[in-house]
């Protein structure tokens, strides 16, 4: 019986430091996901002020479709 709760007890150690990794690569993704859309709210934001700044003909840049289409 001892046996069988040491063996638990090590499964379960095992598991809490699986869940605790797996905590840590959630919280680092996250705060790239936050970084990444922080770029690309500059990165929108810049190519409206492109669009803002043209005359308004045929070379807007948010609704130019490249060549192939």
């Amino acid at each position: 019986m001892d046996k069988k709760v040491i063996e638990l007890e090590e499964k379960f150690a095992h598991l809490e430091h699986t869940v605790e990794e797996l905590n840590n690569v959630i919280f680092r993704q996250t705060q790239k996901i936050d970084e990444l859309e922080e770029i690309l709210k500059h990165l929108s934001s810049q190519i409206r002020q492109m669009n803002d700044k043209q005359d308004g003909g045929d070379n807007e840049v948010i609704n130019d479709r490249p060549p192939h289409y």
